[in-house]
């Protein structure tokens, strides 16, 4: 089981939202009288969102699933008193229409991830469990909610509270598995959620009681009507996501122009860029930081292209001063006239300056640029070979240029890096 638990977490916490999901549809016991337009409705449209999930900062999310099921959850199903459905049954509803959802996406073709559905479910569970699963002087949180008594705002309030509970403990668990199955420091999974996904995970959070509260007035039209605010979110942050992605498959064109011109070795970008990251995250850079020092890496070769004579084998710990500075300047015209890209041409520009020159002249040399010099000369010296011989001329290499040529902080994050 601990085994399971370290080399796929994804599918422990999906094993533990079917038991979960299978405990209620035990428990559950639907009525006639349940099936409502809006209870249908509901269904069809968790089922439907699960075909629409996003992919965004490594995370996969179906914000057209949680919004229906938090509103299926928080309405006030038949009435208030005896009439009300449990929160098994509830819950059951739920379940099953997500995994009805997760399959039909499967049969189409559809990537399915179990982790990011488990934690789906059980951030509804905890959202079910505190709506309808607790009893206060005789009422539920829903019931409460609805009682003429009690002031529309602070029932809504309430109701708002019970789907923030949810989504934040789904938040919880899903960079939780992200945690132990990838490793990544928990830092960059804080700063993850910073993005795009906490915008829309609060437009989910506002909407779904939004249909809870309109269902006594607009019935089953509570869904389709409230569901367009997440619908635009939606679609809107998908767009980003793509107009992100073509950014970086146009950058992957050009980082590989000088190596299919045959200025430089085949691989060493790729190389480069890799080593780059591990760096960086041996640094603790946020994840913001280590994609500039990405795009800093795929496009540090890009400045040969403005020099009248190639350097042997593209290897740029060979180059002088003044041809590292017509490298520099070929960069910032390549580089800095695309408005997308201009933020990343003074650190392309300035991979080729010496760290002496921040020591002795105070100029300000990016961090990117610094650690993209050290993985570049890496890469020169062993040619991408990883024998012990290979690396250990690199690295007495690079210690003779320790505060000269390189950050020696930079180049400690190294040796962590590559476990010398």
């Amino acid at each position: 089981m601990i085994a399971a638990l370290r080399s796929r977490p994804g599918l422990v916490l999906f094993g533990l939202a079917v038991i979960l999901g299978s405990a209620a549809a035990i428990q559950a016991d639907v009525t006639a009288a349940m099936i409502t337009p809006f209870a249908v409705v509901a269904v069809g449209a968790m089922v439907l969102g699960e075909q629409l999930p996003m992919r965004i900062s490594r995370r996969v999310i179906a914000p057209l699933t949680t919004t229906p099921a938090l509103g299926l959850i928080l309405a006030p199903l038949g009435g208030q008193g005896a009439d009300a459905p449990s929160a098994w049954t509830v819950l059951a509803i739920v379940w099953l229409s997500i995994l009805l959802g997760g399959l039909l996406a499967r049969i189409r073709g559809t990537s399915v991830v179990e982790g990011s559905l488990g934690s789906r479910f059980i951030g509804m569970a905890v959202t079910t469990g505190f709506a309808r699963g607790i009893v206060v002087e005789g009422q539920t949180l829903v019931g409460w909610a609805f009682d003429p008594d009690v002031h529309p705002a602070i029932g809504a309030s309430g109701l708002v509270v019970a789907a923030l509970g949810g989504a934040l403990v789904e938040r919880i668990v899903d960079n939780a598995v992200s945690f132990i199955g990838e490793g990544r420091p928990f830092a960059h999974i804080v700063a993850a959620e910073a993005g795009p996904i906490a915008g829309i995970s609060v437009s989910t959070v506002a909407s779904g009681p939004l249909i809870a509260l309109a269902q006594p007035v607009l019935d089953w039209a509570a869904i389709p009507l409230l569901l367009v605010p997440v619908a635009v979110t939606y679609l809107s942050v998908r767009r980003l996501v793509t107009i992100r992605q073509s950014l970086d498959e146009s950058l992957r064109a050009l980082a590989r122009l000088t190596e299919v011109v045959g200025l430089t070795r085949t691989g060493h970008v790729h190389r480069v860029t890799v080593l780059a990251c591990a760096i960086g995250q041996e640094m603790g850079l946020d994840p913001v930081a280590l994609h500039e020092v990405e795009r800093t890496a795929m496009l540090h070769d890009v400045g040969q292209l403005g020099l009248v004579e190639p350097l042997r084998e593209g290897a740029t710990i060979n180059a002088s001063g003044t041809e590292a500075d017509q490298m520099a300047a070929a960069a910032l015209r390549i580089v800095g006239d695309t408005p997308q890209l201009a933020s990343l041409a003074p650190l392309v520009a300035h991979v080729g300056t010496p760290f002496r020159r921040s020591r002795e002249f105070g100029e300000h040399i990016p961090l990117p640029s610094r650690i993209v010099r050290v993985a570049s000369a890496w890469d020169d010296i062993t040619q991408g070979t990883r024998s012990p011989r290979a690396r250990i001329v690199a690295l007495e290499r690079l210690h003779l240029g320790l505060g000269y040529d390189y950050d020696p902080e930079v180049v400690s994050a190294l040796e962590r890096a590559l476990e010398l």
